[in-house]
């Protein structure tokens, strides 16, 4: 992230320069239209930001853990019913 002040800037309005991880792309935005796109990631007041769920969840961990069942690792398992009948009681 490069900022570019006004005083620096051809047009007199202050830019930010964001470069992608990987460095491939780049994107420039108005410096107040910056501030607005990283405002939106902080959650209001009285939220929790979640950042594992499902599989990964503390209570999923936590509970397979307990049961010692942490070190296995989770499959598909195949299905008894046949790709037609699968595929005609999919709704249900």
């Amino acid at each position: 992230m490069i900022y570019v002040p006004t005083k620096e800037s051809a047009d007199g309005v202050a830019k930010v320069v964001y470069t992608s991880k990987d460095r491939k792309s780049q994107k420039i935005f108005n410096a107040l239209d910056w501030l607005a796109q990283l405002v939106t990631h902080i959650p209001s007041r009285y939220e929790q930001t979640v950042r594992y769920y499902g599989f990964y969840s503390n209570k999923s961990r936590g509970l397979r853990k307990k049961a010692d069942a942490d070190d296995g690792i989770p499959a598909i398992i195949p299905s008894a019913m046949s790709s037609k009948e699968f595929r005609q009681n999919w709704a249900r």
